[in-house]
């Protein structure tokens, strides 16, 4: 059954994201199916189709997850490998043409602010000119005559006595606004919350019914080399191997190793690191299992 994940809106429809994606939801299959039967993480099928490639060491292990995916979707891996060059060429030249418009546009900021620096200096020796002239206009004016007080008349009128009316206060036609309600909460009985199902147990039972037949395998990559690793033997996988790299693999049984360079990887088995694989520089091929080394 096919589920609905999110994705980028503005994608194409013929990016390879889309591709992927709307392959898988032709055929019917979720997330969770694809990755059990790539033996991958759910996590890289949708930075796959989201196109996150960031998510990923490297371009190799990219496109190594990648030729999987599409063998399983029915793909051919090879198309899916060209459609992801011709991408990363397109968006590099994007990123190019805007870095040099926004170069562009900087560089003519500058020219706008020296302009009005020009023009800063006039306007301000115009200022200075009129607060000048208006200094001189005041100091060459006449000095106005004193006149004299006007004579005040020693008789004073009576004030006449206006009768006091009594000041009323001023009346509202707006009422006073009712007191809140207070609401009463009613306590929950503690019966009902006993007796309340939790929504995880269920999950939790299942999810460590699920661990305890699985294992997972961690590789640390220390020097070059190339892998060939056999899943439950049933999906194979190849690996240019680069120091550096760091692998993850999550099987039911077995987990098989062809290495071309023994003493260039270390391995873990559900966080317990193993035993060195072999001298440096030499092949070997090794099954792993829950228990670490089969003999």
């Amino acid at each position: 059954m096919s589920e609905t994940v999110p994705h980028k809106e503005d994608s194409s429809p013929t990016s390879l994201g889309a591709v992927l994606r709307r392959c898988r939801e032709y055929h019917g299959i979720s997330l969770d199916e694809a990755a059990e039967a790539t033996k991958m993480g759910k996590n890289y099928l949708l930075a796959l189709e989201n196109e996150r490639t960031k998510e990923f060491a490297n371009q190799a292990y990219l496109k190594g997850f990648l030729r999987i995916y599409a063998t399983y979707l029915g793909l051919n891996p090879d198309d899916m490998i060209r459609l992801y060059d011709k991408q990363q060429t397109q968006d590099s030249a994007l990123s190019a043409t805007a870095q040099q418009k926004k170069a562009a546009g900087d560089a003519r900021i500058p020219k706008k602010r020296i302009s009005l620096q020009k023009l800063a200096l006039p306007a301000f020796l115009l200022l200075l000119i009129i607060i000048t002239a208006s200094i001189i206009n005041r100091s060459e004016a006449p000095p106005k005559q004193e006149q004299a007080p006007p004579q005040v008349s020693q008789t004073r009128p009576v004030p006449a006595v206006a009768p006091q009316t009594p000041v009323l206060p001023p009346r509202s036609s707006a009422q006073a606004p009712p007191p809140p309600q207070k609401t009463e909460k009613k306590p929950v009985p503690a019966e009902q919350l006993k007796d309340t199902p939790s929504a995880d147990q269920g999950g939790a039972t299942s999810q460590s019914a699920e661990q305890s037949k699985s294992f997972i395998a961690r590789m640390k990559v220390s020097q070059n080399g190339t892998l060939n690793v056999t899943i439950d033997g049933a999906v194979s996988q190849t690996y240019d191997l680069m120091a550096g790299d760091a692998i993850e693999w999550k099987a039911e049984k077995n987990i098989a190793l062809e290495l071309s360079n023994a003493g260039g990887v270390e391995v873990e088995i559900n966080g317990k690191p193993l035993k060195s694989l072999g001298p440096a520089g030499k092949p070997v091929s090794i099954v792993l299992d829950a228990n670490g080394i089969r003999p």
